[in-house]
């Protein structure tokens, strides 16, 4: 007996129009953000909206590691989150978006697995709504910033050996962990060491997390030490 892939049961669902289960969580569809017929964003208004609305019931789910047979958090979360609503009490699930590292490295995809996973699943585990990518610009925006900055003058004495801020790229790539930019002469700047981290070690990905509306995500941006000075006093973002 031969049993369906992940992929298989995935690209066979039959899938609803996000605006009918944005309906089903109470969600307008006017303050939804669509990303195709499947995927949307929603609206801050609406989740400024609710904010005195009463708490609901929060169920953690979290471990170690997965057991031998394979269900990891995310399947388990995706599994409870349907027998829920099969019982009538009106759930939702909540996960992190799908990093390119992971999926393509031995864990795996992000998304659940078997009937408990999240479709459409190539997408989640791809691109999503590009939210990783915009991420992953802004702050190598930053670290370019910071090297353009010691080329043409460097008015706020950044120490090149202290420099704090690295690049990220949201992938494994084991070759670009420690690595030496600006080689090539004059033009391209200073040499110094430096590396690659993972999108979602990224600082930028931390505060984006955290804060709680745009004024504090500026300000927490603001407050990123990106480099030192020689006597080792901090450089800020802002």
């Amino acid at each position: 007996m031969s049993y369906k892939s992940d992929i298989e049961i995935a690209r066979e669902a039959q899938k609803r129009p996000i605006q009918e289960i944005g309906s089903k969580l109470g969600i307008p569809s006017e303050h939804l953000l669509p990303y195709g017929h499947d995927k949307a964003k929603v609206s801050q208004d609406f989740i400024n909206s609710v904010q005195k609305n009463d708490d609901g019931k929060l169920i953690l789910v979290t471990a170690i590691n997965p057991t031998p047979a394979g269900e990891g958090k995310t399947t388990t979360t995706v599994g409870l989150g349907d027998g829920l609503n099969r019982i009538g009490k009106k759930a939702a699930i909540c996960i992190r978006e799908a990093s390119l590292g992971p999926c393509f490295g031995m864990k795996g995809g992000a998304a659940g697995g078997g009937y408990a996973q999240v479709v459409p699943m190539e997408e989640m585990n791809l691109h999503f709504t590009g939210d990783f990518h915009a991420i992953t610009s802004a702050h190598n925006l930053l670290a370019a910033m910071i090297d353009n900055h010691i080329y043409w003058g460097n008015a706020l004495e950044i120490d090149e050996r202290r420099v704090a801020w690295r690049r990220v790229m949201d992938m494994n790539d084991r070759a670009l962990r420690d690595i030496v930019t600006s080689l090539g002469g004059v033009s391209n700047g200073f040499p110094r060491q430096t590396g690659f981290d993972i999108t979602v070690a990224s600082e930028v990905m931390a505060i984006l997390c955290l804060a709680t509306d745009l004024e504090d995500l500026q300000k927490r941006l603001g407050d990123i030490i990106v480099a030192y000075r020689r006597d080792k006093t901090p450089i800020y973002c802002r």
